[in-house]
């Protein structure tokens, strides 16, 4: 759903009305679970828990209501996830990067986007669970229902307040273009002198109707160019899928330069990954008091610990770091995105090299009958990994903002939910594959019903090499990146 949002939002409605759309959608959505979870005829019946759970099945008024709920949510919230951060963004107009000072609070703008989503996150999980699960689940629904109800209101009533900027068209359509121009000319000699390519100046006015920045030329995938190369059946027709502009080939240029990049943030979300999964496995076969049993820390609890760790790391940042490192560099950004992605990069080998020092200790205190490795041990990883997360995070939500054509500002933002989902699956066919391998010849494997029985260590290990390579290979893209130049 943040692919479609990210297309409509960039093409046909802009991101405020998407977003005030999607809003209404999932409030709508809503509505519908908290009704399904308040009234007894549209409420599911309940478990009956003894000896076992039995839970009688769910008439089909009751399955088709909740469903409903469940989906519109999806559709709304998902719709609107990659258009209300760049939305966000295009508040601050610094001028194609000339504006220092704006660029420097749409950097911060990015940490405390990403830090206030995990605060909610952490709310959902912490808070409205405990209401949902001791007083009421209608009203848990209801509480959240509530809350959208308020951003709703809050945007519509605040509109005059907010730079809107109108679709610049379809990004796809664009990129076609050029691609069959391309095709229809790909015998055509480029010419050594720019200067003669189809500029924006001898377009047609309508390409210029609407605002759009300018792009420079530059020299990577020349070949591309041909689509801007004019001949004499072009000068006749001016067929847009025949001859395009300079800015056009650049677009597409700049996409197939963020490509390579977004592929190593979908390899880091492997690793990411591993704190929902792996580590919460690793951490159920731990003692889960901490010092002399005054509290104890259930397992499935530690992921809420890395939300609290990444706020803090992003507040830290914000309010610390990021002005010390501008005073001691001397210049209005502390880092630039990239380097803050490289530190996301190389944080995530650490945490999860981290996560292997810790098991191997785990298992040779079991193989040795020794105490329980305490589940305290692995907090030192889930604290690098909060601060991997935060780092990659905001910096790949800032460089693909500034770097994705006008006419996709949307879907760049759409591309870090896309890295998640990407790497997740990338995750789950892994330890498949990692399964199978390594119980071939009836070995008991690296994933064996009971974790003291196996090496959990060496998937680790093994998560650690893949991002080696992959912090490599960003490290080599990043320094030999071709940012955009806008006239």
């Amino acid at each position: 759903m943040p692919v479609v949002g990210a297309a409509i939002a960039d093409s046909y409605w802009g991101k405020y009305k998407t977003v005030v759309v999607g809003l209404s959608i999932s409030l709508a959505g809503m509505a519908v679970i908290t009704t399904s979870a308040t009234l007894p005829s549209l409420r599911p019946p309940p478990c009956e828990h003894g000896t076992g759970t039995y839970c009688a099945p769910a008439a089909l008024h009751q399955r088709l209501v909740f469903f409903a709920g469940i989906y519109l949510c999806a559709i709304g919230i998902g719709g609107l996830k990659a258009a209300i951060a760049s939305f966000g963004a295009e508040q601050f107009d610094d001028e194609n990067g000339k504006n220092v000072a704006e660029r420097e609070r749409k950097a911060s703008y990015f940490s405390w986007y990403y830090g206030v989503a995990n605060l909610g996150i952490l709310t959902s999980g912490t808070l409205l669970v405990w209401v949902e699960d001791k007083v009421s689940w209608g009203l848990g629904y209801g509480v959240c229902a509530s809350f959208v109800a308020v951003a709703v209101v809050a945007l519509a009533a605040t509109a005059p307040v907010y730079r809107l900027v109108p679709p610049v068209g379809s990004p796809l359509k664009g990129a076609c273009q050029v691609l069959v121009a391309f095709a229809r000319k790909v015998n055509v000699r480029v010419p050594d002198d720019a200067a003669e390519l189809y500029a924006e100046e001898h377009a047609k006015v309508s390409f210029l109707q609407q605002p759009r920045e300018l792009l420079e030329h530059t020299d990577q995938f020349r070949c591309l160019d041909k689509a801007a190369v004019v001949t004499s059946a072009d000068l006749e027709d001016g067929n847009p899928w025949r001859l395009c502009t300079v800015t056009q080939v650049e677009e597409l240029k700049t996409l197939l330069r963020l490509i390579p990049v977004w592929l190593t943030s979908a390899v880091y979300f492997v690793a990411n990954s591993q704190a929902q999964t792996t580590f919460v496995q690793q951490g159920s076969m731990t003692d889960s008091k901490i010092g002399r049993g005054a509290f104890s820390v259930p397992a499935a609890s530690l992921t809420c610990i890395e939300t609290v760790f990444v706020v803090a790391a992003i507040a830290l940042y914000n309010r610390a770091v990021a002005p010390a490192a501008r005073r001691f560099l001397g210049r209005a950004e502390a880092f630039t995105p990239l380097q803050l992605m490289g530190l996301g990069h190389g944080a995530v080998i650490a945490a999860v090299a981290l996560a292997a020092c810790a098991e191997s200790r785990r298992l040779a205190n079991v193989r040795a009958g020794a105490a329980l490795l305490g589940i305290a041990w692995l907090l030192p990883q889930y604290v690098v990994m909060a601060v991997s997360d935060a780092s990659l995070s905001v910096g790949q939500l800032e460089f693909f903002y500034d770097q994705a054509p006008e006419t996709m500002r949307s879907a760049s933002t759409a591309f870090y939910f896309l890295s998640c989902s990407l790497g997740n699956l990338i995750s789950s066919q892994l330890v498949t594959l990692v399964a199978s391998v390594t119980e071939m010849s009836g070995r008991t494997g690296w994933f064996p019903p009971n974790l003291d029985d196996g090496h959990l260590d060496y998937y680790f290990m093994l998560i650690v090499g893949i991002n080696a390579v992959n912090f490599a290979v960003f490290v080599y893209l990043a320094k030999n990146y071709t940012p955009k130049r806008v006239r």
